[in-house]
């Protein structure tokens, strides 16, 4: 247990460095709760019968430059705010590990919520916020006293002023139980330490038809007197029926003396117990199956550490992930390996200055932004493919998966192939192996099955952004064909695959008509646009120019659902005529927005459509979008809990007000993006809205990608080095502004490389060169930098072919 006062001294210490830094109640409440659970754990470690006091070697001061995990806060984003958005999950993981070991406040949900009083247990995988029930595969928790099965007997309460959540690392008190809980995790196996109380037998209990969808099958064994191992078979997020299969190996540090497994005919319990059975096995959707483990009462406190690995290959995968990166290491050495993951992955942006309050949500938002896509591959690049077949990968790569494709394309992933471009060309790989092996690209695949959950060919613009980006280590031939295939034809009958909403009458009328499509026809159609101006570009790029002509105009298929009448996109019917009634603060023609929403879904021609609507009306348009009072579900205004209008504050740059943007960014941040449990507006959904947040605080966003321009905004951090990496030339891109920019939040001039720079945006290919971009920044509006029409970024209508 000195590993845990250690742990628990460093964090005192980090929290108290906080509340000493930064300024108000937040930060003293922060050096309060760290209080607490330190001495809760303090507590536990004195019933051990040791009272060795392991200070910490950091001193506050040292402990600001731990690393950037250090400002991690972990539990941003878990709470139900004004979005809604309470789907976060605290546990442990590494970046875009394949385990997400974390707390379950609830079965059959999202996971965790900041506002339910007690946790059910801990389960192995889990989402980062999509707004769905999710996975929760292989759950577990400790009890003490006899063994129960029913989770109203099992649950525990808890209080969040004795949990700690931090990057690579989590705990909690149960209160129930008296029982503190540690996790940490590798990039497959997760590992759980239990302090006991004194006087009290031990458990752990695996419950494994708990889940947070529908497991429709599962099995456990217990092996000799270490060991449980099986598979559950989980059904996918979002209400989708079919199924994937995790297994699993769990081991612990000391033998169990008795152990048993249960069976039940209703999910949650009762189970009936048998003492000494080794196995159990679900084959009715309905039922209850689990395993235990027990140890005999200590008369001082013991730990337990049971070490999970997951594999979707076979239970020899999991075997061998655990062996590879766990076997004969401790809790806190594996803890401290997280942590260095961390530090390394977040360390590829490094800031300088600024509040510790920006720092704290800065990096807890790229931390967001590194969870997902997740590792799908074994330690030895064994993958289970789309066509249900063992594959593997060579050496020095992994597998993806979890591709929340609808929201990640705008964000998420150019931030990605930024900082890690390796990886990234391994996730655009993965996606090509979709292809390649289950027949289409999917827009938002979970384990290696298609969902077609959202719209659009979302993944089209990933693949084809990495490419421009200068990430060409996947296969580009099969990814052409994919992309291709997915643009302008229909799926063939009888697969899982859905392909593009409409494409038939894409094709033959050049729009999607409402009376023949009703979900989103005017949506899915702009969703689209935004694959096929990607695919321009790409095309470009690859020297097809009877290509780039056809998705050039493909492109601007849009424009049929554009109303010159009142300057509205609007649905239209198959036969040309526009749907009467149309109101745009209504949601009819659009996915989970307004008319009012996507007025600004056409980032890749935003010249024509400021053109198209009139300067003067476009930014009285744009301007009263951002009149609202607070933040809110609001029909007419900007909605910052959803991707629908993400783009909308940086367009004010197309339309010769590029201090509007930088005023409604700062705005935005500002009241969205906070270090609490409802810091994130809405769903993160697997890490866009964080990383919105990531690239505006640097100054810099791309509402198009695979344009290669990034938008301007004014910089929170007086300096930001971002670290490059091959196969980019350059080493490191510094931004920097002048004193105090929290206070001075608009541009007055910006220099790039030494010399004066007009144009509010500028080139990827400026970025991953190296070199510095500077801000002169000041309280007021300067309204004439940036502002000419030649200082706009560029738009697909510019580059006719």
């Amino acid at each position: 247990m000195v590993g845990t006062l250690q742990i628990f001294s460093c964090l005192v210490q980090r929290e108290i460095a906080g509340a000493g830094a930064g300024h108000g109640a937040g930060h003293r409440a922060g050096a309060r709760r760290a209080l607490t659970a330190a001495g809760s754990a303090l507590g536990a470690v004195a019933l051990v019968g040791f009272l060795t006091v392991a200070t910490c070697a950091q001193t506050a001061q040292e402990a600001a430059k731990a690393g950037p995990a250090a400002s991690v806060n972990a539990i941003i984003g878990t709470g139900s705010g004004p979005g809604e958005g309470n789907n976060l999950f605290p546990g442990a993981t590494t970046p875009f590990g394949m385990v997400q070991l974390s707390p379950d406040t609830e079965s059959q949900g999202y996971g965790y919520h900041y506002d339910q009083a007690t946790i059910q247990g801990f389960s192995m995988t889990h989402m980062s916020g999509p707004g769905c029930d999710n996975e929760g595969d292989v759950f577990f928790t400790a009890t003490t006293g006899p063994v129960t099965t029913q989770v109203p007997e099992f649950q525990s309460s808890y209080a969040h002023s004795a949990e700690t959540a931090t990057a690579g690392y989590y705990q909690v008190r149960l209160n129930r139980w008296d029982v503190n809980a540690e996790l940490t995790a590798t990039d497959h196996t997760g590992i759980a330490q239990f302090t006991y109380p004194a006087g009290q037998p031990a458990n752990i209990l695996l419950p494994i038809s708990h889940t947070l969808n529908h497991a429709t099958a599962a099995y456990v064994k217990v092996v000799g007197d270490r060991r449980i191992e099986g598979y559950v078979v989980n059904q996918l997020f979002c209400g989708k029926k079919d199924t994937y299969k995790v297994y699993f190996v769990m081991t612990f540090n000391r033998p169990f003396t008795s152990f048993g497994t249960w069976n039940g005919n209703h999910y949650g319990g009762p189970g009936v117990l048998e003492e000494k059975s080794r196995t159990a096995l679900q084959l009715d959707h309905d039922a209850w199956i689990g395993a235990y483990a027990s140890w005999p009462a200590a008369a001082q406190a013991q730990t337990i550490t049971a070490k999970i690995a997951i594999s979707y290959v076979d239970l020899a995968g999991a075997e061998n992930n655990m062996k590879t990166e766990a076997a004969g290491k401790s809790f806190p050495a594996i803890h401290k390996e997280a942590v260095a993951a961390w530090n390394k992955a977040l360390g590829t942006i490094e800031v300088s200055g600024g509040s510790e309050t920006n720092r704290t949500v800065f990096y807890s938002a790229l931390y967001h932004s590194l969870l997902m896509p997740t590792i799908f591959s074994d330690v030895d690049g064994r993958y289970i493919g789309f066509d249900d077949k063992i594959h593997k990968t060579l050496p020095g790569h992994a597998i993806y998966d979890n591709y929340s494709g609808w929201d990640i394309y705008r964000s998420e992933t150019p931030l990605v192939a930024l900082i890690d471009p390796r990886r990234m060309e391994d996730m655009a790989q993965s996606i090509v192996l979709m292809y390649k092996q289950g027949g289409w690209i999917d827009r938002w695949p979970e384990a290696n099955r298609y969902t077609n959950v959202m719209a659009g060919s979302p993944l089209t613009v990933v693949l084809a952004t990495a490419w421009v980006d200068g990430l060409h280590g996947f296969d580009m031939k099969a990814g052409w064909e994919g992309m291709m295939k997915d643009a302008t034809q229909a799926p063939p009958a009888g697969h899982a695959f859905v392909g593009e909403t409409g494409i038939d009458w894409i094709n033959k009328v050049h729009y999607v008509p409402d009376d023949k499509v009703k979900y989103g026809s005017v949506s899915q159609l702009q969703e689209d646009g935004a694959a096929y101006a990607s695919l321009y570009w790409l095309a470009k790029a690859l020297g097809k120019t009877a290509d780039a002509k056809t998705m050039y105009d493909r492109a601007l298929y849009y424009r049929n659902v554009f109303n010159p009448q009142d300057r509205m996109f609007r649905p239209r019917n198959a036969d040309g005529s526009w749907v009467e009634g149309f109101d745009p603060a209504k949601d009819h023609g659009f996915i989970e927005g307004s008319g009012w929403h996507y007025q600004w879904m056409e980032q890749w021609d935003m010249a024509w459509l400021v053109k198209a609507v009139g300067t003067d009306l476009f930014n009285q348009r744009l301007t009263e979008f951002f009149n609202y009072q607070k933040p809110g579900w609001y029909a007419q205004y900007y909605n910052p809990y959803n991707e629908t209008d993400l783009q909308a504050p940086f367009e004010f740059n197309f339309s010769g007000q590029p201090w509007q943007t930088q005023r409604v960014v700062r705005r935005v941040l500002k009241e969205n993006y906070t270090n609490t449990f409802d810091g994130i507006p809405g769903n993160d959904d697997c890490g866009e809205m964080s990383s919105w947040a990531v690239l505006s605080m640097m100054g810099i966003y791309s509402v198009d990608p695979a344009s290669l321009a990034y938008e301007l905004a004014s910089p929170v951090f007086p300096k930001i080095v971002v670290h490059l990496h091959a196969p980019y030339a350059g080493k490191t891109f510094v931004i920097e502004t002048t004193a105090n920019p929290e206070a001075t939040p608009y541009i007055q001039s910006v220099e790039l490389n030494g010399k004066a720079h007009a144009a509010n945006w500028i080139s990827y290919k400026d970025i991953v060169a190296g070199g510095t971009l500077k801000f002169a920044l000041g309280a007021d509006a300067n309204k004439s930098w940036g502002a000419a029409a030649a200082d706009a970024p560029p738009s697909v209508s510019d580059q006719r072919p």
